[in-house]
């Protein structure tokens, strides 16, 4: 791809919830906790995080958006997210969140290599959460290809119940880590990311227990789900580059038609539909969270002139870009 996905950091995140202050904790690890109208600000809007993070779910419910499905998050579940997704919940859902606590936990790419994690650890070599790959490989096997790609497998069940010992596990660790940060005591934020480190390794063997459940639990999918799966995961790494269906289905040996039929039967939408959905997402996240331009932001998602992104994008949601970025 010729540009990387726009990523907010951890400052501007905690800048935008109203917990600015948890960042003197640590700008690469923050355990905090979030009311739902915290939450709301931050993600009405499509918005990826440069950093990993989990929100465990203490009180309420809502639906949430990760990429291009819908995710109900409940009283004691956690969501896991990672860099390179979208996500965002929808206006329709205020009114829950109003009444919803979560703890969300962050963590950066860079604060897990100096703990010595390797968040791929977590994503264990026989674990079929993708079901096969894609490129032929042995199946189990991860290809690395891209962190977005990552995310379209890890993403097919990003939500986890967290059982009574779990609940109460997490609970001390953000009594702990506050109370460290009250103390004001020399040392205390490299204490806090030695625990956030220790609290980083149980989510992932967490995590990585619930895939080895999923694996067992979930029957063999179909070729046909298995394909359309590919062709997400292809649309996820090349859609600011790569708008016919012909790209795609030449990657996968398939005919334009075929591929069409496919994915319209699995998913109810066209494969145009797919590659326009990744694209409006992606020019909805630069536009609320960035710098750029209506007119860089078509260039960057190579649309041919930015008469023609403006009306692809009043197409896709009634507003032209301009009009969205003013939107509250």
């Amino acid at each position: 791809m010729t540009e990387p996905y726009h990523e907010i950091d951890i400052a501007r995140l905690a800048k935008i919830t109203g917990v600015s202050e948890v960042t003197r904790m640590s700008d690469e690890f923050i355990i905090t906790k979030i009311c739902g109208k915290d939450a709301f600000s931050l993600l009405k809007y499509p918005v990826r995080f440069k950093a990993y993070a989990a929100v465990y779910c203490t009180r309420g419910s809502f639906d949430i958006d990760i990429n291009t499905t819908t995710f109900r998050v409940r009283q004691d579940t956690m969501l896991f997210y990672v860099p390179g997704s979208t996500m965002q919940i929808k206006e329709s859902e205020i009114d829950k969140l109003m009444d919803s606590e979560a703890i969300l936990v962050i963590a950066t790419k860079d604060f897990l290599k100096s703990g010595q994690i390797n968040f791929d650890f977590f994503i264990k070599p026989n674990t079929d959460y993708a079901h096969s790959n894609l490129d032929g490989t042995e199946k189990g096997t991860l290809k690395k290809n891209g962190l977005f790609s990552q995310s379209i497998r890890l993403l097919n069940n990003p939500c986890i119940t967290i059982d009574e010992e779990g609940k109460r596990i997490l609970s001390d660790y953000y009594t702990l880590v506050n109370d460290l940060y009250k103390t004001g005591l020399l040392g205390v934020k490299e204490a806090i990311c030695s625990i956030g480190t220790s609290l980083i390794c149980l989510l992932g063997n967490i995590w990585t227990g619930e895939l080895s459940k999923y694996q067992t639990s979930r029957p063999a999918p179909s070729r046909t789900q298995v394909k359309y799966e590919e062709f997400l995961a292809l649309v996820s790494e090349n859609f600011m580059t790569e708008k016919s269906v012909a790209f795609y289905a030449e990657k996968m040996y398939m005919t334009p038609k075929y591929l069409t039929t496919l994915v319209k039967n699995v998913s109810g939408k066209t494969a145009t539909d797919w590659i326009d959905t990744f694209l409006v997402l992606e020019a909805k996240n630069l536009l609320k969270y960035s710098d750029l331009t209506a007119k860089e932001i078509g260039y960057r998602l190579n649309f041919r002139s930015i008469p023609s992104f403006h009306k692809f994008f009043k197409s896709q949601t009634g507003l032209t870009p301009n009009e969205y970025r003013l939107s509250e």
